[in-house]
This record gives structure tokens, C-alpha cells and sequence, in this order.
């Protein structure tokens, strides 16, 4: 029913009085009948792109004045034989709006720096005929606006008038930022959600009564999300606690934010801005979708997917051989990072408070992991060897690089002991060959004394 009224209202705003011919020496009348498009209803607050694309136009075939059809949209519309009207083909209205788009002029076009960022635009001194207005911009998809320049009142059918079309996004973009998306376990991260408030009735008759912002997460802490900031049409709002809540569904929290009570002060497209934040709570990586729930139009989600790094490292000897029992602390900076143990030899980055963090990691099967870690500059450093090594004065260092589209992993670092040097061993001939030989020195010196005094005694 939607489709049909739809059309119906195409068919109304392209009514034409038949005349298909075209000769070699038609020429487009451009200089008389001239008059202004306006659009209205743009979404607020953001800049909309705007064109003009002719499908229709006033043809001056040798004196006699005909409507023709422009070449390019002649695949999408058709004579009506009952009353010898135009009107689109049937199932074309989506293609025509698409094609429309590459068929724009210059002349007639708001854009790049020109953009419209109020609501509504006017061409002036537009040519007499029937138009596709093709809007563009980051709030949504706007449907077939289809337009004409030409009055059929009384009997005067060739005099241009103005026209007014009311501008209306089939679905709306919740668009998704946040404030970092290569991220540590235990890290803080503020998003923020910016759509646009809803019409306040659509061609369903159905009425805007619910608009809700809501951000269905995984990855990020249940209990940690905050509400900081509630902005609409650019004035800041504020709600009662019991408009957010935070609920858990299938496994992923649901955050949302009840704005419902805005609906009958803001203008439709008028733009709504939702800021928070949350604790990064896996220690891979964490990704939340935002939509808006409304009654009269769709909404496309916004998804923003942070991601983490990990290390591993391995334990050996200097013939690459696998040590056990060695413990480490891993710096960042010159920092301990305090984690918490997963399984033997594998920890992730702790979060505030965490039960039984340390700063403490032993290396189990000669090999020790770390998830859950941001970019920068780290180092392991060893604080126990292996029984029958020594600790290594030089610490392992790493560099772990932000990349917001995957998880960053620098695998297996090897990191070297060397034994201890060997000590004397106990028994062996000691000191008794020492000591004999001084006692046959000194009894050998004190014969040659008591010799040499007898020979002094007979002179």
C-alpha cells in the first residue's frame, strides 16, 4: 500500500500532456518559463549534498512546443496510455532515484563547500519541466523526491510555477565514533552515537511515541557504562537515571537511553548526539553496534570493533633447549603491567581492583603468553632463572603497534639463559703436599745451621 501511494503521488507531480515525437531540429526551451525549486525537511546539522537531475523537459520542435522524455530516463518512464500521461515505470521508482544521481548538473547542485548544512535550499531560474531531486548526506537514505516546474491550472498549461518538495529519509544512519580502537584490557573508552530525531508520523499513519538510542555491546564491562552527555539540536539534555538502563541479553549488554520524552519539543531530522563510556573488559578485543528504536522510520546501525594486542615468549638455554621455572615482570615503559592469570603460563592485562592480580609471570613448558595489551614499548624482564642458570641482565624487549582492524600478536620472543659458572670441587691433594714440603725445607735448613756451626766450633 506504501509502493501504491507512492505512486500514485509520482504520477500526480509528473503529469504531462502526451507528445513523444522528436525531431532533428527539437531544441530544449531553457530561456523561457523559468521559476525556483525549494526542498525542505533536510536533516539539521549536517551537510547535505543537493542536485537537480532532469527528466522531463519543454521541447521546441520547429515553432510547435512538446514535452520530452531525456534520453537516460527513458528506461524508467512511460507514456500512460489512458490518459497520456508520464508517470515511472512500475518498479523503477528505487532505479530511477539511483540513476538520477549520476545525471546531475552542475548549475543546479549544492556541494563540497556549498553544501547545505540548514534544512532546506532553493534553485532559482530552473528551466520549465519535471526534476529528480537527489540529496545526499551522512543522516540517512532519502527516498524518490520527484518534482515539477509547470502549471495546469485553468487554461493556462505552458506557464512555469514554483516548487515545493518535502524532503524524507527512508532510513536513517546512526553513525558511531570512538574515542580509541587499539586498546589494553581495563581501558576506558568513550563513544559517542549522532543520528537524527525521527518524522513524527509516517504514510502508515503510525505515530512517533518511542525513540530510544540503544548500544548492543560485547567485549565491554557490563556494570562500568556511564552516561556523560545527551545533546539535541544542539542543546544540552539531561534525563532521570531510570531512562537508562543497562541489561544483559544473549550474552551482550544492552545499554539504552530513553529519549522519548524529547519526541513533541525537536523537529524531525533535527540531529541527536548520545555520549558515554564503558571498560574494555576482553582482553581481544570488543565491538557495540548503536540503533535508534522509533515508530515511523528504520534506522541503519553504527558499529565500531576495537581490537588488542598479545605476546608470547620463549624460555631456552644457549643450544635453544626449553628452561622451566623462570619468573618475569613485563614493563611498560619502565612500569610493571599487572595482570592476572588465565591458565599456566598465560595471563591477560588486569583490570582496576581485579582479585589476585600481580605483576608476577612464570613461564610454564619453557613458554609464557600475555593478551590484552595496547600499543608501545615493552620489555620482559627476568627475576628468577632457572635452577642452575642465571637471571639475564638484559631485558627482552617488544613493540606493539596500533592496527584498527585486527588484533596485533608478536609471537614467541626467545629469551636466553646461561649457566653458572662451575666451582672448585671438594678433596683432591689440598694442602698436606704443601705442608710436608715446608717441613722438609725447614729441617733441611736447620740441618745445614747446626752443621755449619760445628765446623765453626773445631777451628
Amino acid at each position: 500500500m506504501k509502493k501504491m501511494r507512492k505512486i500514485f503521488a509520482v504520477l500526480l507531480t509528473l503529469a504531462m500532456v502526451l507528445g513523444m515525437s522528436m525531431t532533428t531540429f527539437a531544441a530544449q526551451i531553457t530561456e523561457n518559463y523559468k521559476n525556483t525549486i525549494t526542498v525542505n525537511n533536510l536533516a539539521e546539522g549536517v551537510a547535505t549534498n543537493v542536485s537537480l537531475a532532469n527528466i522531463i523537459y519543454l521541447n521546441d520542435n520547429n515553432g510547435n512546443q512538446e514535452w520530452t522524455v531525456v534520453d537516460w530516463a527513458n528506461a524508467y518512464i512511460e507514456v500512460d496510455t489512458a490518459t497520456g500521461n508520464y508517470k515511472i515505470k512500475k518498479g523503477q521508482e528505487t532505479a530511477l532515484r539511483d540513476a538520477a544521481k549520476n545525471h546531475t548538473t552542475s548549475e543546479f547542485s549544492y556541494t563540497g563547500e556549498n553544501a547545505v548544512t540548514g534544512t532546506s535550499c532553493t534553485f532559482n531560474n530552473v528551466p520549465i519541466g519535471a526534476y529528480v531531486v537527489v540529496a545526499d548526506d551522512t543522516a540517512g537514505v532519502y527516498g524518490l523526491m520527484v518534482t515539477n516546474t509547470y502549471d495546469r491550472d485553468g487554461n493556462v498549461y505552458m506557464a512555469s510555477q514554483a516548487a515545493n518538495v518535502t524532503a524524507k529519509l527512508e532510513k536513517y544512519n546512526v553513525n558511531k565514533t570512538a574515542s580509541d580502537r587499539f586498546v589494553h584490557r581495563g581501558q576506558t573508552v568513550n563513544f559517542t552515537v549522532t543520528t537524527q530525531m525521527a518524522p513524527k508520523s509516517n504514510e502508515e499513519r503510525e505515530t512517533l511515541t518511542q525513540f530510544k538510542v540503544v548500544d548492543t555491546s560485547t567485549g565491554l564491562k557490563s556494570d562500568s557504562f556511564n552516561l556523560t552527555k545527551i545533546t539535541i539540536a544542539g542543546v544540552e539534555k539531561t534525563v532521570d537515571s531510570n531512562k537508562v538502563t543497562t541489561t544483559t541479553e544473549n550474552g551482550k549488554t544492552v545499554f539504552t537511553v530513553d529519549l522519548s520524552e524529547f519526541i513533541s519539543a525537536t523537529s524531525a531530522g533535527a540531529t541527536v548526539k548520545v555520549e558515554y563510556s564503558a571498560v574494555v573488559e576482553d582482553d581481544h578485543t570488543y565491538n557495540n553496534t548503536a540503533t535508534v528504536n522509533a515508530d515511523t522510520v528504520l534506522y541503519e546501525g553504527g558499529t565500531v570493533t576495537g581490537y588488542e594486542g598479545n605476546v608470547s615468549l620463549k624460555k631456552v638455554n644457549t643450544k635453544a633447549e626449553v628452561l622451566n621455572g623462570a619468573e618475569f615482570q613485563l614493563l611498560k615503559g619502565t612500569t610493571p603491567v599487572s595482570v592476572v592469570k588465565v591458565a599456566a603460563g598465560v595471563y591477560k592485562v588486569a583490570l582496576d581492583n581485579e582479585t589476585n592480580a600481580t605483576t608476577t609471570l612464570v613461564a610454564t613448558n619453557g613458554t609464557l603468553q600475555v593478551t590484552g595489551l595496547d600499543e608501545g614499548s615493552y620489555a620482559f624482564k627476568e627475576t628468577k632463572a632457572p635452577e642452575g642458570y642465571k637471571v639475564s641482565p638484559n631485558n627482552k624487549e617488544f613493540t606493539i603497534t596500533a592496527n584498527e582492524s585486527a588484533e596485533v600478536t608478536v609471537d614467541e620472543l626467545s629469551f636466553v639463559n646461561t649457566k653458572l659458572s662451575a666451582l672448585p670441587s671438594t678433596g683432591g691433594i689440598g694442602t698436606t703436599i704443601f705442608t710436608i714440603a715446608g717441613c722438609v725445607i725447614m729441617i733441611a735448613a736447620a740441618g745445614l745451621f747446626f752443621a755449619s756451626r760445628k765446623k765453626s766450633d773445631n777451628k
